[in-house]
């Protein structure tokens, strides 16, 4: 049975701060142009060597061409150096270094208010990581760990440019706060390294997440709390700047953008460059589907920043970009949905959504899980989007969470770490099921409670054969529970756990999808490149719109370094466009 939404709009959804819900705390603010009923017509013809953008095609329809403006259809020129499109957490820190370096700047942004940001910053052997941990990070080893999650399918020396300068990039950010807060403090999360209890296969889990507080001890909200510093410093950020397209004349240097604005169209020349920080496109159903068909296959949350259209994506092919060849996604195994809700959109259209029942923590705790058909889909103690990846395959790319009243112990022991670590630290921590979930979840009709296992079966939807599965692969789990060994699925001893104890519980899942990772190629400098890889000039990006980075899935267990990486690239490509360090 497909979920139906009623009456929710992209523009009703989410809007500005609002927009933030749970993904635009990832800081993702983009610009994208309202509906354009101008002509178009094919963007400038690039030089010989330069890559064409590509054709449009029932494959690519998503990417049309170039809207044609006219020289009298500018209401207004300005001029920078450098012109910074986005004012998400990527775009605030490009704008925040451009304000120290004292660089004349633009920053031009979609929306109408700052967007929320997220608090995990992901760095590397920063002065904080000695001092409060006594560890040093392997920076090779951690390069290869990014490798070995993208299939070595990014561009190492991509990956490399965060390892190395992502530490000094938040001792910088540290010493920029405590001089206009007057305070600021660095924690790092130091359960959150270490081997054993990353989960699934062992993988390599430093303690790299860096948390900024202000001085009375709450999480700077990096994006709102940066804005209100450009203010302070005589900057503003520029809202209601929709990107059109970027000035790029027969191949040469990128020169600037054009924007679609309440005062009219309006063209920025930038002379040093332009630094694209707009986000991915997972608020474009038509991108999605063309480019990254797993989402559909296996989301039913809408968690993600509606600004973040890919149009920063757009204006760089239709300039001679070129973009991953891969697809890659923020998908995290949280979308709560009721019984019979199928993952995939609710409407069809470039505006369609999915359900938006929003993230339930619980989702990523390694309880038994299993598909419609009442099988065992996964080793549960995977990561985040893995689960979500494996029930693509499954009916309705859903799965059934099952649990029973001992889960507040289950959890403590189970430990997992990132942001799902919140379950076992806050939510379950000296409560039970019901006191934790009742009001919320069980009186709303999206979890439900059984006195027996038969009665939990019938609440979730199961019937004949599948419900016969469910309770055998129940039975089946008791078993490896009490022999201490996962012989079907190989997930470790600790997080087993028995269902035996009434009342049960049960819940439908699908992904949350947070934002799209494949973005335009770029190289070590943040430069945008061609289908040749040689750098656009005048051209970087920085964000999820930016590629070379991921591939497939996101490093989870990096705690943080999406946003570490919006930090450290947003910094380095003003400071790569002005001179301030050398190619």
């Amino acid at each position: 049975m497909k979920n139906s939404t009623s009456g929710i709009s992209r523009r009703g959804f989410l809007t500005g701060a609002a927009a933030a819900g749970a993904i635009a705390t990832l800081g993702l603010a983009g610009c994208a142009p309202k509906a354009q009923t101008d002509a178009v017509a094919e963007p400038d013809a690039p030089a010989a060597g330069a890559a064409a953008a590509p054709a449009a095609t029932p494959a690519n329809d998503w990417l049309g061409t170039a809207p044609e403006i006219s020289d009298d259809q500018i209401a207004s020129t300005r001029d920078c150096e450098v012109l910074i499109v986005g004012a998400g957490m990527s775009g605030i820190m490009a704008a925040a270094t451009a304000a120290d370096l004292g660089v004349d700047f633009i920053l031009a942004e979609k929306g109408t208010e700052p967007a929320a940001s997220h608090f995990d910053v992901g760095a590397v052997n920063s002065r904080f990581t000695s001092e409060l941990t006594g560890q040093t990070i392997d920076k090779g080893r951690i390069l290869n760990e990014l490798n070995r999650y993208a299939s070595f399918k990014n561009d190492a020396s991509v990956a490399k440019t965060w390892v190395e300068e992502s530490g000094p990039t938040v001792e910088w950010l540290q010493a920029f706060y405590e001089d206009k807060l007057g305070a600021c403090e660095v924690t790092v999360a130091v359960e959150n390294g270490g081997e054993g209890d990353a989960g699934g296969t062992i993988y390599y889990m430093p303690p790299e997440c860096h948390t900024f507080l202000n001085g009375e001890g709450r999480n700077i909200a990096h994006v709102e709390a940066m804005t209100e510093i450009l203010g302070q410093m005589g900057h503003e950020v520029d809202y209601g700047y929709d990107l059109v397209k970027l000035i790029r004349q027969d191949g040469g240097r990128v020169e600037g953008a054009i924007f679609d604005t309440a005062d009219g169209y309006v063209r920025v020349n930038a002379s040093k460059g332009v630094v694209l920080a707009t986000g991915g496109y997972p608020a474009n159903a038509d991108m999605v589907r063309a480019l990254n068909p797993i989402v559909p296959a296996c989301v039913t949350s809408t968690n993600y920043n509606q600004n973040n259209t890919g149009m920063g994506i757009k204006a760089a092919l239709w300039a001679g970009a070129d973009m991953d060849k891969t697809p890659a996604a923020m998908i995290f195994d949280r979308g709560i949905v009721e019984p019979g809700v199928d993952a995939g959109y609710t409407s069809d259209g470039p505006d369609a959504m999915f359900a938006t029942g929003g993230q339930f923590n619980l989702g990523s705790q390694p309880f038994l899980k299993v598909s419609r058909n009442g099988v065992r889909i996964a080793n549960e103690s995977c990561n985040y989007d893995s689960i979500c990846h494996a029930a693509s395959n499954h009916p309705g790319g859903v799965w059934a969470l099952i649990m029973d009243a001992n889960a507040p112990e289950d959890v403590q022991r189970f430990k997992s770490q990132g942001c799902s670590a919140g379950t076992w630290k806050r939510t379950l921590k000296d409560k039970t099921v019901d006191e934790a979930y009742t009001e919320k979840y069980i009186d709303t009709g999206l979890m439900m409670k059984a006195d027996t296992l038969e009665e939990l079966a019938d609440k979730l939807g199961f019937e004949g054969k599948a419900k016969e599965q469910f309770l055998a692969t129940i039975e089946r789990y008791n078993e490896l529970y009490d022999a201490g060994e996962d012989v079907d699925m190989g997930k470790e001893a600790y997080r087993l756990s028995a269902i035996r104890t009434a009342p049960f519980y049960g819940a439908w899942f699908g992904g949350a999808l947070l934002t799209t990772l494949d973005g335009l190629r770029i190289n070590k400098d943040t430069q945008v490149l061609d289908a040749d890889a040689n750098p656009i000039e005048g051209l970087c990006a920085v964000g999820t719109c930016s590629g070379s980075y991921y591939s497939g899935n996101y490093p989870v267990y990096l705690v943080g370094n999406c946003l570490g990486r919006q930090i450290t690239f947003g910094r380095h490509a003003v400071r790569f466009l002005t001179g301030d360090i050398q190619a």
